[in-house]
């Protein structure tokens, strides 16, 4: 008996994890059914139709920042990017507008999407701005507990740079300071080719040397034909004494 009693409690404390994980997840469910209604009565239907797509991965106690239908249709989206592209729209925590308003201008929310900020900024009378981009529609999604949903006037976009490379934060990032002035005085490179022996030009002048051998040669030719010169003198005195 103790063991038939054994077998059941450890059975139920297997199975209590994944009862509550599914009471989570057929809750999660029953909200997002929730929010695309809400969403679709207010004519969001594209965005409804990308949340569908990967809808087993949609988290809960979520914020969508909702762009039309208009500016959906001007942009291009590939099935692959659809859920990096809800979690840029996406905060982690159900917020109403006026939740939003209470947070300090230029406040920086973390999205979903890894290392992707949002900013906000109130300009008053509902001039409010999420990475420059205005919330046009708030409080749309208010019915369930874990989604809240906003209209905004255009598509969060992550900049990329010219090396191809991803930008994060691309519209919270505080805009680059500009270049200081530039020296007058430009430092020229060190003359690696002249100190180099090696990487010499090999148009040089002629060593000294050669000078100094040309002027050897013209001397002895000189000597050769002053001796030459006495040489036959010699023979023609010589020559004349035998003749007297």
């Amino acid at each position: 008996m103790a063991s038939y009693l054994s077998a059941a409690l450890l059975m139920a404390f297997l199975l209590s994890p994944s009862s509550a994980t599914d009471n989570e997840s057929a809750e999660t469910n029953k909200d997002i059914i929730i929010a695309e209604r809400e969403m679709q009565r207010a004519n969001y239907f594209t965005f409804v139709t990308l949340i569908n797509m990967v809808q087993d991965k949609v988290r809960a106690n979520t914020t969508f920042l909702m762009p039309s239908d208009r500016m959906l249709s001007k942009t291009l989206i590939p099935e692959k990017q659809v859920l990096e592209f809800l979690l840029r729209h996406s905060i982690p925590a159900p917020l109403f507008f006026e939740d939003l308003k209470r947070l300090p201008n230029g406040t920086l929310i973390p999205a979903y999407e890894p290392e992707y900020m949002i900013r906000v900024t109130n300009k008053g009378r509902k001039r409010f701005y999420v990475n420059n981009i205005q919330l046009v529609s708030p409080n749309i999604c208010i019915a369930g507990d874990s989604f809240r949903c906003h209209g905004i006037n255009g598509v969060l976009k992550r900049e990329v740079s010219k090396r191809g490379t991803p930008i994060s934060c691309s519209h919270a990032a505080p805009p680059p300071a500009a270049p200081g002035p530039l020296s007058s005085h430009v430092e020229s490179p060190p003359p690696l080719l002249a100190a180099s022996p090696i990487m010499s030009p090999s148009v040089s002048p002629p060593p000294e040397e050669s000078d100094m051998g040309t002027q050897k040669s013209t001397s002895f030719n000189l000597q050769f034909r002053e001796s030459y010169s006495i040489m036959v003198a010699f023979l023609i005195l010589s020559v004349m004494r035998l003749w007297i």
